[in-house]
């Protein structure tokens, strides 16, 4: 036995139609730390620009953007699930390596000064170990020399396993409140841990629960504004159902689920959430990605690299008769969430790698057939086992209490393929404070299941666009897309821009929008779980692109509230536009987006900046001119 070794895998090369985006062709000679693309490319995948470990890793949500040392550009934070949170300090377009936050099992992130001290604080939620272990939300200073300093637990929390962590401003008090979530522990009746703590000034507490899902796994949140009240609301999803929370001006929350939803309230797995004033109403619209939770097993194969690739969660499987080109079985990108069993080899079981890390990452086999002869003839198959049954046929088999995954390479003849079924994403249209499907009506026709969204300009028309990570097949290379708006009417598929992924075995898990060079370009950072981070430049041409404004939010002068929940209103050529600070598609994570970007087409001025924070404190500024940073 040997391990395998890693070969690079060549880009595709991927094309959008110049009838979609003229002039978008890049002529200009790649800058330093990015990859060469093709002409048409949307996007170009930077290389050494962030130092992402190229190590296939577990994550936990979307990479998160905020300007953590209040230098004006935005840092990376990342997850990875079961090891560490980790933060890229952003050096003016460079990025630092990666700084360690905290290790073990981090979950949903969030950031904001909720102590209106200057500094910014983190805010992580552990897992529970599986529901044994129940913890609490741990949180973190950081000062604008970027000294990260540990606070401590909130002990008096309730404990569980740990999922969201939102800020938002409940009751008008000038004060970041906390909203988290969780799935509950084990042998407790209840079915969620959702709490809002409103915060004194010197502590989280008086906790107060919101509408309560049907379902246990509706732990993901949205924070948003239903009815343009400039009061946070708040959604809670990800099982079978959603509900919703109207915010009061005093704190209070009235449960507006059917009233609001309707019977869209019953969308099962909608995974993400992303608000958009897609029309620019002035009102916000909801984007969900649905995808189920991976509790189920799924097998896949490509036909052209012949992968074929199997995941399986807290069950026995079995995969018979897999017939491969060469003499040896190779496996990659193996990883197994808790390896409490080992892997096992032929009729002898004979082990292999029995003193694996508890979080196995990026693993790889090259099996002989004379290491691997026969099969078990009795006694429980407990792990990964791996067999030679002769004729140039093999079997994979075993149980597993966690979840496991691996590609299986050179594989000519495969078991049967178990794909996930079609889950359409859905657009909801806000008409005055309630929500109707417009998905179909704006041309939006996918079937495939998507897991995350981020909602940005990404060529400046003054009209949001949605950038997509779909799930996916393990068999093949993910393959991130945008969804383009056209002029509020309709939205255009774009597959091919340049989002491109190198490793199989992985699915698609989340996706950022943010403009880390500050070159007028909104940029992304995608992530695959069991995959690697990416982070990607636009490199729309400037003919093809249109002017911008961005604002940075502060606290507001009078009361001094954070821009957390700030709502900004841009009026161009007597065109308005409208964002969130703080809006994300991600459920779990909290962002801080301060340093907003608006496309303004062929506009050269903007005639309006208006901010309300969400005190209700408001601060407007006049003409201000395109390609300008506005302070507020």
């Amino acid at each position: 036995m040997k391990p395998v070794k890693k070969l690079p895998i060549a880009c595709c090369a991927l094309f959008i139609s110049t009838s979609v985006f003229s002039g978008c062709a890049n002529n200009a000679a790649p800058s330093a730390g990015e990859e060469t693309a093709p002409k048409a490319h949307i996007f170009k995948r930077t290389n050494g620009v962030i130092p992402f470990t190229p190590s296939l890793q577990r994550k936990w949500g979307a990479a998160v953007t905020a300007d953590v040392d209040q230098d004006g550009w935005d840092d990376v934070i990342t997850t990875q699930h079961g090891t560490n949170a980790l933060i890229y300090w952003n050096n003016q377009g460079k990025f630092s390596e990666p700084v360690v936050i905290t290790t073990g099992d981090t979950h949903g992130l969030g950031v904001s000064d909720y102590d209106s001290d200057g500094n910014m604080d983190i805010v992580v939620s552990p897992g529970g170990g599986d529901g044994g272990t129940p913890r609490r939300p741990i949180y973190f200073s950081v000062d604008n020399k970027r000294n990260i300093t540990e606070g401590g637990t909130f002990s008096h929390f309730s404990a569980s396993r740990g999922r969201a962590i939102k800020f938002l401003e409940a009751n008008g008090d000038n004060r970041l409140d906390l909203f988290t979530t969780g799935f509950a522990p084990k042998r407790v009746k209840s079915l969620t841990t959702n709490q809002l703590y409103f915060n004194s000034g010197k502590n989280f507490s008086s906790p107060l629960t919101l509408s309560i899902p049907h379902d246990a796994l509706s732990f993901k949140t949205l924070i948003t504004d239903v009815n343009n009240d400039n009061i946070s609301d708040v959604i809670t999803f990800g099982g079978k159902d959603m509900t919703l929370s109207i915010g009061q001006s005093d704190g209070s929350y009235v449960d507006s689920t059917k009233e609001v939803l309707g019977d869209l309230a019953n969308t099962r797995n909608t995974i993400n959430i992303a608000e958009i004033d897609y029309d620019n109403d002035g009102d916000f619209d909801l984007f969900l990605t649905r995808s189920p939770y991976q509790f189920q097993q799924e097998s896949y194969y490509d036909p052209k690299d012949k992968n074929f690739a199997f995941f399986v969660f807290r069950k026995s499987f079995m995969f018979e008769d897999i017939t491969i080109e060469g003499e040896n079985l190779i496996l990659e990108n193996i990883q197994e969430t808790w390896a409490t069993y080992n892997i096992q080899l032929g009729r002898e079981r004979k082990v292999v790698e029995a003193d694996r890390a508890a979080h196995y990452m990026d693993g790889g086999l090259e099996i002989t057939p004379q290491d691997a002869i026969g099969w078990p003839a009795d006694g429980e198959l407990k792990g990964l086992h791996i067999g030679y049954m002769g004729n140039g046929k093999w079997r994979v088999g075993g149980a597993v209490k966690s979840r496991l995954s691996a590609v299986i390479k050179n594989v000519v003849n495969h078991p049967d393929e178990m794909k996930r079924k079609p889950l359409p994403p859905l657009l909801l249209e806000n008409r005055n404070g309630k929500f109707v499907d417009v998905t179909q009506r704006l041309g939006i026709n996918i079937q495939e299941q998507t897991t995350s969204v981020a909602v940005a300009d990404f060529n400046n028309d003054g009209f949001m666009d949605l950038a997509i990570t779909p799930y996916g097949n393990m068999a093949l290379p993910v393959e991130h897309y945008l969804l383009m708006n056209q002029q509020g009417k309709s939205f255009s598929k774009l597959p091919h821009v340049g989002l491109t992924s190198d490793e199989v075995g992985a699915t698609g898990l989340g996706i950022t929008a943010f403009d880390y060079d500050q070159d007028g370009r909104v940029d992304v950072v995608y992530g695959n779980e069991r995959g690697r981070w990416y982070l990607a430049k636009n490199q729309i041409q400037k003919d093809a692109l249109g002017n911008f404004i961005k604002v940075e939010v502060g606290v507001s002068e009078d009361q001094k509230a954070q821009p957390t929940g700030a709502k900004v209103t841009i009026t161009a050529c007597g065109k308005q536009q409208a964002q969130h600070v703080g809006a994300t598609g991600d459920g779990f994570h909290h962002m801080l987006n301060s340093n907003m970007h608006f496309g303004i087409g062929e506009c050269d001025n903007v005639e309006e900046v208006h901010v309300i924070w969400a005190n209700g404190e408001e601060k407007s500024l006049e003409d201000r001119k395109a390609g300008s940073k506005v302070k507020l």
